[in-house]
């Protein structure tokens, strides 16, 4: 059974397409990450509004994505999550990124995304997920929650919005499969939908 495309709804019945990456995606990406606030790119270490590092990501063996996901509607990227091991030396470890266009915020789109991607880290064997974020990104702390991540560390001051001088703290937190009681939650939260 193939997985992909994947049709996810959101809280107001919009249809959204999920499906792995791919290299004609490029422009479309440029796009999401255009109407993405400044102050929600700040966990990324490229530049990510610059057309030449999106096409790294294509192109470069430096980035070791493991899955990367994007959501659509019609032919507009709306959501795209990865998991990596970029700068990760541990074979069991993988970090997750998510970014949801601001328009489609709060309606499901991003715990839809967030619940794929752990099963991905599951399908490829991963003990550990590691993510990291602002400390005022109620909705993506709210997700965490949900599934039990642990913060680990705060490096303070770590990022700052160049346009505003805005000085952030970044939060890493985890996630471990190895506990079984949390690996039956997360396969019992998957198929209650």
């Amino acid at each position: 059974m193939n997985e992909y495309p994947r049709e996810l709804y959101l809280a107001d019945n919009t249809k959204v397409t999920a499906r792995p990456l791919e290299p004609s995606d490029k422009e479309a990406l440029c796009k999401l990450f255009s109407r993405i606030p400044e102050s929600d790119l700040l966990i990324y270490k490229d530049d990510v509004t610059k057309v030449e590092n999106i096409e790294n990501w294509f192109t470069s063996n430096n980035y070791k994505k493991v899955f990367q996901l994007v959501g659509l509607i019609n032919d507009r990227i709306v959501a795209k999550g990865t998991l990596h091991s970029e700068g990760l030396f541990w074979s069991h470890a993988a970090e997750l990124k998510l970014l949801v266009d601001p328009e489609y915020r709060g309606k499901g789109l991003g715990s839809q995304f967030f619940s794929i991607l752990l099963h991905e880290g599951l399908k490829h064997h991963f003990e550990k997920i590691i993510v990291r974020y602002v400390t005022d990104n109620n909705s993506f702390i709210k997700i965490l929650n949900h599934y039990g991540f642990n913060p680990e560390t705060v490096l303070s001051s770590y990022v700052k919005n160049e346009s505003s001088n805005v000085i952030k703290d970044i939060v890493i937190a985890s996630f471990s499969f190895e506990n079984w009681s949390r690996r039956f939650e997360f396969y019992s939260s998957l198929y209650r939908r």
